[in-house]
């Protein structure tokens, strides 16, 4: 994640995430894919030590309001969401013989992230972290779940 956000603080405070796929790729619109998110998501709860307050996946790209306990760094969850879910999603994108995506994939790859041994890159760096610190913030946040126009949301 060479160009990613990373959090350091001596805070603990809840983030606003978002993750978007390269070229803003709309595959969530499609159950397997969406599933492949959903379980990583189920993971980070009950697995990497993180809260999931609130979430939203469409069709492009996940929003998510993330609370790691003391001492699990944010960076370190979105690196495993994302290469866990990169590594599915591309074996998806494979088994359905969906040549079109994965050229999307292989050219971002190419273009970002030469220095790594991955055929692809499915997601967009970064997340772009945002700390939850005032009640007017967490509120606009959680208003976007339940205000979001011409998209299905889960959560």
């Amino acid at each position: 994640m060479s160009r990613s956000y990373q959090v350091f603080s001596d805070k603990h405070y809840a983030y606003f995430v978002t993750w978007t796929l390269v070229d803003w790729l709309h595959l969530f619109d499609k159950a397997p894919y969406r599933q492949i998110v959903l379980d990583s998501l189920n993971y980070l709860r009950t697995e990497k030590k993180t809260q999931l307050n609130a979430f939203v996946i469409m069709s492009s790209h996940v929003h998510a309001i993330l609370w790691p306990e003391i001492g699990i760094k944010l960076s370190d969850v979105t690196r495993d969401f994302k290469r866990f879910t990169s590594r599915k999603i591309s074996q998806e994108a494979e088994r359905q013989n969906a040549i079109e995506i994965l050229k999307v994939f292989e050219k971002a790859r190419s273009e970002n992230r030469a220095q790594d041994v991955s055929r692809y890159q499915v997601w967009q760096e970064g997340s772009h972290p945002e700390a939850i610190f005032t009640e007017k913030f967490a509120r606009q946040k959680n208003g976007l779940y339940s205000h979001e126009s011409n998209e299905s949301w889960l959560g």
